[in-house]
């Protein structure tokens, strides 16, 4: 179960960033859970419908993102969190960000699907 469901969160990772890089609203809404719970570096809080307003609007527009020393914790059938440190370039509200972060994402596996159902990334202090 482990190694199997570890390649499977990391697959709907790699295929979520896909999905933000290209602003592909369709398929990030197939990787996002309706429970989802998207806590930015910055403290604000999104659920599912605000987050994918603000990318379609361009609001929050992903132009690189790199993932290190990630780790998948299996917690059971279909539930996992993601961890590890992510790197990314941002533009937000047109204002062009690099952020360094530690990042905890929880996955579920609902409908024969991994979607994302909370993520919660904290600065990196340099």
């Amino acid at each position: 179960m482990g190694d199997d469901t570890s390649s499977a969160v990391m697959a709907a990772e790699k295929a979520r960033c896909a999905a933000m890089l290209a602003n592909d609203a369709a398929a990030l809404d197939a990787l996002l859970d309706p429970r989802l719970s998207f806590s930015h570096a910055t403290g604000q809080v999104d659920d599912k419908a605000a987050y994918c307003t603000k990318m379609a609007a361009g609001r929050i527009d992903y132009l690189s993102i790199d993932w290190s020393e990630d780790r998948v914790i299996v917690l059971g059938d279909g539930a996992a969190l993601l961890t590890g440190r992510m790197t990314s370039s941002v533009r937000v509200e047109g204002v062009e960000k690099r952020l360094d972060n530690r990042v905890l994402a929880g996955w579920a596996e609902t409908d024969g699907a991994w979607r994302l159902v909370a993520f919660q990334s904290t600065p990196l202090k340099g």
